[in-house]
């Protein structure tokens, strides 16, 4: 039984379509019809049946499917295995990430533990704070760095940091030593405030601001990098975390507003394990000598 053949079966059994496997495949229709029927001559049963110009898959199609999936994965489990070991890697660790963090603070850490530990590997999965437990949990990822706390009870959680949450806003393109600062309350009358680019704080927070302003326009933009890229361009301000916003602020693309006004929240970031080896112990020992959030 090769490869390919169980290749060939799982793409046909998805779209039920010899020719869009073809497609999908990048290969011709009567080599699909070749490697199905090689297949089915070694299980001794047929796989598929005909709808129409479509397929479908029989009984032992239906029954033999996981199977083949099972077989595709540790094919490929072995094959990306054998690379990392080809190229001197040791030990991997997958660490589960959310875009905010993905965005600011990732790059580097992960560029200095790879540095001091070179026989490591790293695979980082970007997803939603909220999905970052679950990948932990179920051991898809070896560590979560998250903006929400886990409530999985299998679970360890600890505080990494703490970031304050700044106000931003367009550079005015005056000097700043010498143009008089932006007030606030000049921002809420006249500006869009771009919101819910963090998982937490901006329900209560928008509350708070609408006392102070209640006619203020919002906009819901939930990615940190659309909201930077739209604070900018001039379309409106908004309260980030100061680690996300760090490289703007020292290039002069955005300015920090000053206010007494409103008392701005603070935002968390987590380290979430489930379980601990040498790497694991290796990337919190590394990861708690930075003062990430500063």
């Amino acid at each position: 039984m090769q490869i390919r053949w169980l290749q060939t079966f799982v793409i046909a059994a998805k779209y039920e379509n010899y020719r869009v496997a073809s497609e999908k495949l990048f290969i011709s229709q009567p080599t699909i019809t070749v490697h199905i029927h090689h297949l089915e001559e070694g299980l001794g049963c047929k796989l598929f049946k005909k709808n129409g110009r479509n397929i479908s898959l029989t009984e032992s199609g239906k029954h033999y499917l996981p199977f083949a999936h099972a077989m595709l994965r540790s094919f490929n489990d072995g094959m990306e295995s054998l690379s990392s070991w080809q190229q001197g890697y040791e030990r991997k660790l997958t660490l589960a990430v959310s875009p905010l963090i993905a965005a600011s603070i990732l790059s580097y850490v992960v560029k200095e533990f790879m540095n001091e530990h070179p026989h490591i590997e790293v695979g980082i999965q970007v997803a939603e704070s909220n999905e970052i437990s679950s990948l932990v949990y179920e051991q898809k990822a070896d560590l979560g760095i998250s903006r929400t706390k886990a409530i999985h009870p299998g679970l360890h959680c600890v505080t990494l940091y703490e970031d304050p949450v700044i106000t931003v806003a367009a550079h005015d393109g005056g000097d700043s030593e010498t143009s008089p600062p932006i007030e606030l309350q000049e921002l809420l009358s006249q500006d869009v405030l771009l919101t819910h680019n963090h998982p937490l704080y901006w329900d209560d927070l928008v509350s708070r601001v609408r006392m102070l302003q209640p006619s203020v326009r919002t906009m819901v933009v939930t990615q940190v990098n659309v909201a930077k890229r739209f604070i900018e361009e001039g379309i409106g301000f908004s309260f980030l975390p100061r680690s996300s916003v760090k490289r703007e602020l020292l290039e002069g693309r955005i300015l920090e507003i000053h206010t007494d006004a409103l008392q701005l929240p603070i935002a968390h970031t987590y380290l979430i394990q489930k379980d601990t080896n040498e790497e694991i112990q290796q990337f919190i020992e590394f990861i708690n000598r930075y003062h990430l959030g500063a």
